[in-house]
């Protein structure tokens, strides 16, 4: 299940219990494409500790949606993941390099505050 955070009009903030579902991953991608249309740049602040899995069809399609963003890098300004698990950090990490424009950070479960402030930080062009 996805959850809509209240954040700053410019961060897309999220967090994710459970199975992650097509229809979560579709809510998630609605909520960025609002962002973006109204924004020149955006964060992203994605709370992963509760998720306990992801349905194959919504990795399929959180990737798809990954893959046309990346001509659009350039308009994300933060990305803060919140996870205690090593291999969604690695993954992060990794999918980090197709957006070099963006800082990406990987933050504990218990640094959730700071990860939303550091996301929350307006940078120029925003």
């Amino acid at each position: 299940m996805i959850e809509v955070l209240p954040a700053p009009a410019h961060v897309a903030a999220f967090r994710v219990t459970g199975t992650l579902t097509v229809g979560d991953c579709d809510r998630c991608i609605t909520e960025v494409e609002a962002r973006l249309e109204a924004h020149a740049r955006i964060a992203l602040f994605c709370d992963l500790a509760g998720m306990r899995r992801i349905a194959p069809a919504a990795l399929t399609r959180d990737l798809r949606f990954a893959l046309e963003l990346c001509g659009q890098s350039r308009r994300f300004t933060r990305s803060a993941l919140v996870t205690e698990r090593a291999w969604l950090a690695r993954l992060t990490r990794f999918a980090a390099r197709f957006f070099a424009r963006t800082e990406v950070r990987v933050f504990a479960p218990a640094e959730r505050a700071i990860a939303l402030a550091w996301a929350s930080v307006a940078l120029p062009g925003n």
